[in-house]
């Protein structure tokens, strides 16, 4: 079969309705997905480029559900470290309150003298014939150390019941001295900081036979129940605070990584983990912070529960560094992943540059295509006008 012959004019709007509507077909491509350069035969450069960007900002993406994951982790620490100090702030009440309870033991441990002669006065014990001057009296000071006591009249040495006593405050000696006027005897005993302990045993030319002191030993304490048995519910009410601080740390868990219970957990901030913090988890127990269960004889004195106070102190200190090191922690996953959003927004940013379509434009262009294509529609029709007319005359 022969081809169909066409005119020249025919041919040339045929050929510019062709390109029209293959421009047209591109613009509607261009309106629908938005893009400009929707394949690499559109702009090769651009596409790959585009794609590179679009990939690295999906990576990103992805690691920001891992960074966000990694601040409530750090949060969950930092809201046990809160709770866990709560816990300690009660435990240093529950401690003070022991404190200012009355004193457990109604009979402090002593030693006492033989009768030193009716002579003697608290004004002036070398009044008899049984205490003479340059007798010495060697106790232990608050650590254990040996402290001499020489009675005298002379530089260092004492003669009267005030200078005994201000040299045991002088020399850290946990001792109060007494006199009695009716029996003549000087008594030491345990001042009330130790009041539930009983001290090491005298010595010195001032103790034994036919001396002062022919008693060398000290007597026990006896409790008082009652005041006893309260501070015992103190202590009771001290240890059960103490457990919440175990559960506390084992409850500061989140998607199965707990700082305070010894995890580590890396966080990783960028495509190919060569950014990355390490945070390392402690134990953060009782035991983590330096404290421990106590028994009621901790809190029968003032020394015990001053002891107690300074750990608890201590413990503080433990928290707050931990909890600096977990805030400054926190701060920096915050700013990173705060960077690794602005980043792939950038990055998309970049990539739409590239491929994204102007709408307007293209709208514009798509109009003006519409338009061109009616006029060459009409322009054919005309162009066919000669044909139809030479028809015409044959029929």
């Amino acid at each position: 079969m022969a081809d169909v012959v066409l005119n020249s004019a025919i041919r040339s709007n045929l050929r510019s309705l062709q390109s029209t509507t293959d421009l047209l077909a591109q613009t509607e491509q261009r309106l629908s997905t938005g893009k400009k350069v929707n394949s690499a035969f559109d702009n090769p450069s651009s596409f790959f480029t585009a794609n590179a960007l679009d990939r690295r900002a999906s990576d990103l993406n992805t690691l920001l559900d891992t960074v966000g994951s990694s601040v409530q982790t750090l949060k969950a620490a930092d809201n046990g470290i809160k709770a866990i100090t709560d816990i300690v702030n009660t435990l240093k009440a529950t401690a003070r309150s022991a404190l200012q309870s009355p004193l457990a033991v109604e009979t402090k441990a002593g030693v006492e003298s033989d009768a030193l002669g009716d002579g003697v006065t608290a004004k002036n014990l070398l009044g008899g014939t049984v205490l003479a001057s340059g007798d010495t009296l060697i106790v232990k000071d608050k650590d254990g150390a040996d402290v001499t006591v020489t009675f005298g009249t002379g530089a260092n040495q004492v003669d009267t019941l005030d200078k005994l006593n201000a040299f045991f405050e002088k020399n850290n000696v946990l001792l109060d001295a007494t006199f009695d006027a009716t029996t003549h005897k000087l008594k030491l005993e345990a001042d009330n900081s130790v009041a539930n302990s009983t001290p090491p045993a005298i010595s010195g030319t001032a103790t034994g036979a036919t001396n002062a002191f022919t008693t060398l030993t000290f007597s026990a304490p006896v409790l008082d129940a009652l005041a006893a048995q309260k501070r015992a519910d103190f202590a009771e009410d001290y240890n059960a605070a103490l457990k919440e601080i175990n559960t506390i740390a084992k409850d500061a868990n989140y998607n199965g990584v707990n700082l305070l219970m010894g995890d580590d957990l890396d966080v990783i901030f960028n495509e190919d983990g060569s950014s990355k913090l390490n945070v390392k988890g402690v134990q953060f127990d009782a035991n983590g912070v330096g404290l421990a269960s106590i028994a009621a004889e901790d809190f029968y004195d003032s020394s015990s529960i001053n002891g107690v106070l300074d750990q608890i102190e201590k413990s503080f200190k433990i928290i707050e560094a931990q909890s600096a090191k977990f805030g400054s922690q926190l701060q920096i996953v915050q700013t990173r992943e705060t960077f690794t959003k602005d980043m792939v927004g950038t990055l998309q940013d970049g990539a739409n540059s590239l491929t994204a379509a102007d709408t307007n434009e293209e709208a514009a262009n798509l109009a003006t295509l519409q338009t061109k294509q009616q006029l060459i529609v009409s322009s054919l029709s005309i162009s066919t006008q000669q044909d139809a007319a030479i028809l015409q005359l044959l029929r």
